[in-house]
């Protein structure tokens, strides 16, 4: 079978998406059960991330250089174009957008549906053309998500069918060697939360709650990801003095760094689809404070503390309590790793390469 994976999206543009498109590329290329792998790419895209010319070692595999982009106007029938030139048995993608103009099967990937629901911050145009992309998402051959919470979103708030939708759970990479403290981050111990200041990520709880610890908290906060303009209240309180340390996106070996100094990781989000730095801070044995959300629910349960959404006296105590119990904090630990060694990108390429074939069987040979 020849399959063609789109690596477009691993790429700085993405920092979540581009980090399982990553991970899961990596993996498919290690196991080389495809006759061939071709990897969809476009090296005029900023990433400092990846290093893709590294995969080109392995057999059966060979990068793709496309021209076009992984998110724009003509990325649906520009991609549909490539397809049928390369004459691939199977189109298998990290991300949402189904090409056009091709007879190859399509197997998409939907991680959330945040931007369909209200008051999540978005304009009305985004959310108009993302309802729009999701009617084009249901006629692909199959769709994975990657928890169950985001399964049954997906079916409330969309018309895939429930026959095409498959669960594949992430994988996250192993710890890495390298590390490298960020300009601007604190000696340890610190509080660390990584992502980017997207209203629904909960930065604004967390400043709250370092205005209320006062000028003397338990612990400084270093907030580690890219900004986003009218979204920055973190920032706000940093500039202020004190305890709040605003990095900016951090390169990986930074984020490494960050991860195995880190006293506590905050997880204060409002809605997410997976959460990747639940499980990552949980395989380096950081202990972990997460809102109490469903999917978190689902991929941490036993392994982090649980607070209510927004509830900043609550998350102000939980601070308080985990910073003064190196105990509580070691106990979560050893539940972290333990917890996180149950998601691995061998398993998520099995569940994913699974669905693909099934596809590909279900279509018959592919027209001549």
């Amino acid at each position: 079978m020849k399959l063609a994976y789109d690596l477009r999206y691993a790429t700085d543009h993405f920092p979540g998406i581009g980090t399982h498109a990553w991970g899961l590329g990596r993996e498919l290329a290690a196991r080389g059960v495809f006759e061939q792998l071709v990897m969809l790419w476009d090296s005029s895209v900023r990433n400092t991330r990846f290093d893709v010319d590294a995969l080109r070692a392995h057999a059966g595999l060979r990068i793709q250089e496309m021209d076009v982009p992984a998110l724009s106007w003509r990325t649906a029938s520009g991609t549909g174009r490539w397809l049928e030139r390369l004459g691939t048995d199977a189109y298998l993608s990290p991300f949402w957008l189904r090409p056009e103009r091709t007879r190859v099967p399509c197997v998409l990937t939907v991680h959330d549906v945040l931007p369909l629901l209200p008051g999540w911050g978005g304009s009305w145009l985004r959310r108009w053309a993302f309802r729009w992309e999701m009617r084009r998402t249901a006629a692909a051959d199959a769709v994975l998500t990657s928890t169950r919470f985001s399964r049954d979103e997906i079916l409330r708030h969309t018309g895939i069918r429930p026959e095409r939708l498959h669960t594949a759970p992430l994988g996250i990479a192993a710890p890495g060697p390298a590390r490298r403290r960020p300009a601007g981050a604190p000696e340890p111990p610190f509080a660390l939360l990584v992502g980017p200041g997207r209203p629904h990520k909960g930065h604004d709880t967390l400043a709250s709650v370092w205005r209320a610890l006062g000028c003397e908290p338990p612990l400084p906060l270093v907030a580690a990801g890219s900004r986003v303009p009218g979204h920055d209240a973190l920032a706000e309180v940093a500039a202020e003095g004190g305890s709040v340390h605003a990095l900016g996106a951090v390169t990986p070996d930074e984020l490494e760094w960050l991860y195995a100094n880190a006293t506590l990781v905050l997880i204060p989000s409002r809605y997410e689809g997976f959460g990747l730095p639940l499980l990552e801070a949980g395989a380096r044995g950081a202990a972990v404070i997460a809102s109490d959300i469903p999917a978190l629910r689902e991929i941490g349960e036993g392994a982090a503390r649980f607070v209510a959404v927004d509830d900043v006296a609550a998350w102000t105590r939980a601070v308080r309590e985990l910073a003064a119990d190196p105990e509580a904090r070691a106990r979560m630990g050893r539940a972290g790793r333990a917890q996180a060694a149950e998601y691995d990108y061998r398993q998520c390429a099995e569940r994913v390469e699974a669905v693909v074939r099934a596809v590909v069987e279900r279509r018959g040979p592919r027209p001549a």
